[in-house]
């Protein structure tokens, strides 16, 4: 019999993390018994039917798998009661002295050596540590361009946390420009904006988790991704579903989904408040350079997260 696995990650809220945890867990959970769990309670993680760690009750993970998602995860006393035959950890935070000392609380004779996998190629190259490179797997389905939904006008958009930190500075400035020119802007996530957009007309703050993020997505003609300078995205998961959506994809030179991105092919990086402008601007006149690079993207995501790589990722978890 395939031994359990155990995915051990912390329920914050709607974000990609949390995302990443629960379609692992229904992927692996066709092949071997697989459990979720959180380090501690919260709404999401009944949500996504996660167990909560509590050692004094006995409730914890034991042996199998164990696969740490994320270095952000409260480490207690349960760590030295699960005795795992392998230790995974999945790097999905641009924290490298949070990332080194997790690790090195790892480093105990009650648990395995260490097995890290790297949600991108950006994130291992900047943490300089051997392991895997494995995309967040995603439902090229649900995430499909078929979701589509003609509108009157132009419409740009993004979704994630609805935290000041997912956001760039500039952002507010940039739709509020947009919006200027007729340019419809949703941000699903987009309420800790208010104070620096106000009510202003064609720019739409949503709460996190108003719509179905493929659906949410099914409205928009183009992607617009950046975040503070302070929380770079280790990989963007929100990229990659925009991709598979057949959204022509805008995002920022610094991040982690720099690897999915053929700039000018499959979708567009800046640097500059001003380039991102002029794209988005230009993107609105062209309707087939838009079209013709969301459908490399589509085929960009096909690659990155279709039946072969997925299949390699879950084998590597199950059969080595």
């Amino acid at each position: 019999m395939t031994d359990t696995i155990h995915i051990v990650t912390r329920f914050d809220g709607i974000g990609g993390t949390e995302a990443h945890a629960s379609s692992l867990a229904a992927l692996l959970s066709a092949a071997a018994p697989t459990i979720l769990w959180t380090d501690r309670s919260s709404s999401a993680a009944t949500q996504h039917r996660a167990k909560t760690i509590s050692p004094f009750s006995g409730q914890m993970p034991r042996g199998g798998t164990l696969i740490l998602l994320g270095t952000h995860i409260d480490t207690g006393i349960w760590l030295d009661h699960v005795r795992p035959k392998r230790l995974i950890v999945i790097c999905n935070l641009f924290s490298l002295t949070r990332t080194f000392a997790f690790l090195s609380f790892l480093e105990r004779p009650t648990l395995p050596k260490v097995e890290l996998e790297f949600v991108s190629e950006t994130l291992k190259t900047t943490l300089a540590l051997p392991g895997r490179v494995s995309s967040p797997p995603i439902d090229l389905n649900r995430f499909h361009p078929s979701r589509h939904r003609q509108g009157t006008r132009f419409r740009i958009g993004r979704h994630s946390r609805d935290e000041l930190d997912k956001h760039h500075p500039d952002d507010p400035s940039l739709y509020k420009m947009l919006a200027w020119n007729n340019i419809e802007t949703s941000l699903m996530g987009g309420t800790s904006l208010k104070a620096s957009i106000g009510q202003t007309p064609n720019v739409n703050l949503l709460p996190t988790g108003t719509l179905p993020p493929e659906d949410f997505l099914g409205n928009l003609d183009a992607f617009f991704y950046r975040t503070s300078a302070s929380l770079p995205e280790a990989a963007g998961l929100v990229v990659i579903e925009a991709m598979a959506s057949g959204l022509p994809v805008l995002a920022h030179e610094h991040g982690g989904y720099l690897h999915w991105i053929n700039n000018g092919e499959n979708g567009r990086l800046f640097s500059s408040q001003e380039e991102a402008y002029d794209q988005l601007m230009a993107w609105r006149k062209n309707t087939y350079q838009r079209e013709a690079i969301g459908k490399a993207a589509r085929l960009a995501a096909e690659k990155i997260c279709g039946t072969e790589a997925r299949n390699d990722y879950l084998n590597w978890i199950i059969n080595v």
